[in-house]
């Protein structure tokens, strides 16, 4: 899209709102707000690709940067430190209220300070899994967390892979008036009434100073006689350890980690130095979960793959010679944005049973165990892939690189 200049609001805060709104109707998933020496420029991330939509000058991003940290309870005076907080926004569309939670980065850069608002939507149906774009295989085993009274769940993928949306969708599957469920958050993402949720974060009034680490919070949170607890992510040996002994203790633990693969995610924790036969013994489910381009269904183009130009670790997975498929049209089209329309999600998951049992107690890394798994039961994230694209929903040229 062509950048423009966008019309500036007397009140700064009425901008905001409307770079949200815009977003939001893009299905954005973040907004990039960008100085440069001469203006600033507006940008937002769609399908994972970055659009330049608009500029405003150097005079209106600093009092909208002002407002930004006021409206995120940030210090308007520091200018030279890295500063992140959130803000809330509510809307209405078609007659129903929703709001966004906006994830607020403040980076200094040699021009001013960088903006980046990572947006997260309420809305209700999103936060159900069966609107979350599973297939029917993974929705079969998905469905089984529901039924286990401990155990570790973990969910991982990228940065903006909407882990902590699933992690929501697997917690509402429970009764909240029955189970006593606890999140531990920075910050908490979703609102949800009767769930307890905490927010890990500095804080200074004006006469103290208290600073909460994860691991003196996870510690407090087992003594709140808690059924369920999910938690943002970790990232030390510490805070993994008083996890894995809670979900072996009569707990259902969830939380996220970065990784590239449910069976990356393995090796990980063992880097971080989990002993293995604690590992083995409390993890339960490992979800892999990645946001792909969705092709638009009004401009995708039509064409005929033959299984030898698959790759060959397609192969086995191809029962046919001749696949329909579809890519991108290069043609211009009205209902898309560069013939994409959203997004929707390929994944993998593991189950923990004797093989895997086995595996992780041998101390296998992440290349070999995949073998080992290939060869048994386990279903990588490219064939969820391949098959979206059999489907229709994916361009076949994406599904073959993932």
């Amino acid at each position: 899209m062509d950048t423009s200049k966008l019309m500036w609001f007397e009140n700064s805060s009425e901008f905001i709102e409307k770079l949200v709104k815009i977003g939001v109707d893009y299905h954005a998933s973040d907004i990039h707000i960008t100085p440069w020496k001469e203006q600033v420029y507006i940008r937002y991330r769609i399908s994972w690709e970055l659009e330049s939509f608009y500029w405003i000058s150097l005079e209106n991003y600093e009092k909208l940067l002002n407002t930004i940290k006021v409206a995120s309870f940030m210090s308007i005076d520091e200018h030279n430190h890295i500063q992140d907080w959130k803000m809330i926004f509510n809307f209405k569309k078609d007659w129903v209220d929703f709001w966004v939670n906006a994830r607020v980065s403040v980076l200094p850069t040699i021009y001013g300070e960088n903006i980046v608002m990572r947006l997260l939507l309420s809305n209700s149906e999103m936060l159900n899994l069966d609107n979350l774009w599973f297939s029917e295989h993974n929705k079969k085993i998905i469905s089984k967390i529901k039924d286990i009274d401990e155990w570790l769940v973990l969910l991982c993928g990228w940065t903006g892979s909407w882990k902590t949306t699933t992690l929501y969708s697997l917690l509402n599957k429970y009764d909240p008036f029955t189970n006593s469920i606890f999140t531990l958050e920075d910050p908490v993402e979703y609102t949800v009434k009767w769930y307890i949720q905490s927010e890990v974060k500095e804080k200074r009034l004006s006469n103290t100073s208290t600073n909460y680490t994860f691991q003196e919070w996870l510690v407090w949170i087992l003594r709140q006689d808690p059924d369920i607890i999910m938690i943002w992510e970790i990232r030390r040996k510490e805070e993994a350890s008083i996890c894995l002994e809670a979900a072996n203790t009569g707990h259902i633990v969830m939380w996220s980690i970065h990784s590239n693969s449910s069976i990356w995610a393995i090796t990980r924790l063992k880097k971080l130095w989990v002993e293995p036969y604690v590992l083995a013994s409390s993890l339960k489910y490992i979800i892999y979960q990645k946001l792909v381009r969705k092709i638009c269904p009004k401009c995708r183009e039509s064409l005929e793959f033959r299984k030898v130009d698959f790759p060959d670790k397609f192969h086995k997975y191809l029962n046919k010679d001749i696949y329909n498929v579809f890519r991108v049209n290069s043609k211009w089209c009205s209902s898309c944005m560069k013939w994409y329309i959203w997004n929707t999600l390929i994944s993998d998951i593991i189950e923990n049973d004797d093989d895997i049992y086995t595996l992780i107690l041998s101390w296998k890394w992440d290349v070999e165990m995949k073998e080992i798994l290939i060869s048994k039961w386990y279903i990588p994230p490219y064939i969820d892939a391949l098959n979206k694209a059999i489907n229709w929903e994916l361009d076949i040229r994406d599904a073959i690189i993932i």
